[in-house]
């Protein structure tokens, strides 16, 4: 992640919001302080949350505009406020809340390279304790070859295995992946997807965020147990729809 991206005086720490309105509202805030975004994103962000969770897991939640504020949008810019005493989000408490303002397809690079690093418990744990909001930063701007990988099952003969293009318009972005993580707990299966030579759980979503996987993009897809067809069918016919998932 780039200083560009993330300017260190766009993270902020002991913050505190009296619900997820208020919290989305702050980060919103520094998001045109920082010049990445017009005020209107605002109402934009909070219009998406009503359309889907951005709750990611690990007490991290990456509100970001609908695509009808990319007009909004001046430049790609993130803004990052922690919340030490945590602020309910949905049936969730999210104690990292980071504001996402993305132009064209910038936003998958993005979120690929959170997912990498917020998808360690104990780091997201410390990164919400923390009182030095250089830590967080450095954290998110480091210059490494981290590969996001939540280490799925060796190969097996009794796999179930099926290698697709993804045509869903959004990738694996947020929506699509909610939906992936949705339907793979509704199987007795384990299923992975891989893609960009990394690897993930279905039901993680910061770990399918990780792959970093946009339309057009290949992805394997392998289940295990009973379900394990099932499972991937199902999971495919989300990365292969044309509709706005």
């Amino acid at each position: 992640m780039s200083v560009e991206v993330l300017p260190e005086s766009a993270v902020r720490v002991g913050a505190t919001a009296p619900d997820r309105d208020a919290a989305i509202d702050l980060v919103g805030a520094m998001l045109v302080t920082s010049g990445s975004v017009t005020s209107d994103y605002v109402a934009e962000m909070r219009a998406r949350e009503q359309i889907v969770s951005t709750y990611l897991g690990n007490g991290i939640a990456l509100p970001h505009g609908t695509n009808e504020a990319r007009t909004a949008v001046r430049r790609t810019g993130l803004a990052v406020a922690q919340f030490p005493k945590g602020v309910s989000w949905g049936d969730e408490q999210a104690y990292l809340v980071i504001g996402l303002a993305a132009l064209a397809e910038e936003h998958i690079a993005i979120l690929a390279r959170l997912a990498t690093i917020l998808g360690d418990e104990e780091l997201c744990k410390r990164l919400a304790a923390t009182d030095d909001a250089g830590e967080i930063w450095r954290t998110l701007t480091r210059n490494d070859d981290q590969a996001a990988a939540n280490d799925g099952p060796p190969a097996h003969a009794d796999e179930f295995v099926r290698d697709l293009v993804i045509t869903n318009p959004h990738g694996l972005h947020a929506r699509p992946a909610a939906a992936v993580v949705a339907r793979a707990r509704e199987f007795d299966a384990r299923v992975t997807l891989e893609a960009n030579g990394r690897r993930a759980d279905a039901r993680s979503i910061t770990g399918l965020l990780g792959l970093g996987a946009a339309v057009g993009g290949r992805v394997r897809i392998v289940g295990q147990g009973n379900d394990a067809a099932q499972a991937v069918e199902a999971v495919s016919a989300i990365l292969t729809s044309t509709s706005e998932v």
